[in-house]
């Protein structure tokens, strides 16, 4: 048995609560241990358990206010990037630090979220949420739909 054999073989038998991170384990020799490929030679990382955490976090230059064109782009992005908010039917108003959301989300939790991620946003002092529930009627088109709707193939509402 060689040397990484070794290796991966007691870190296997070690408790679930020590990480591998923690042992410097690169993630790497042991994919290829189980994929059978070329063997790569296990590194020690050394890193950091924990890194200082100053109390000054949050504490901009007095008088610093953030742009509300930066809240926007901020916002967008999020709500974007968010899997569980469909935005296509969002619409964001900035007003100074105060965002205004308005139009229609799928269901309570989404629209719960949404309010959440705008009170998240740095620079945001207050939300109004002015969003609501989609009715059953409202059903969401998706390009399946709009292609099905226009060769008149698919399921007939």
């Amino acid at each position: 048995m060689d040397e990484q054999d070794r290796k991966l073989r007691s870190a296997r038998t070690r408790p679930a609560a020590m990480s591998r991170s923690r042992l410097g384990i690169e993630a790497a020799a042991e994919t290829a241990a189980w994929q059978h490929g070329p063997a790569v030679p296990v590194r020690s990382v050394e890193r950091p358990l924990s890194r200082p955490e100053g109390t000054y976090r949050g504490r901009g230059p007095r008088g610093y206010v953030r742009s509300p064109a930066r809240i926007y782009e901020d916002l967008c992005d999020r709500l974007t990037d968010n899997p569980f908010v469909d935005a296509s039917d969002i619409e964001v108003r900035i007003a100074g630090a105060e965002v205004t959301l308005n139009g229609t989300v799928n269901d309570p939790i989404a629209l719960r979220q949404a309010q959440a991620i705008a009170e998240e946003v740095a620079g945001v002092s207050h939300v109004h949420n002015r969003l609501r529930l989609r009715t059953v009627g409202e059903r969401e088109t998706t390009p399946g739909d709009a292609v099905n709707a226009a060769l008149g193939t698919g399921a007939k509402r």
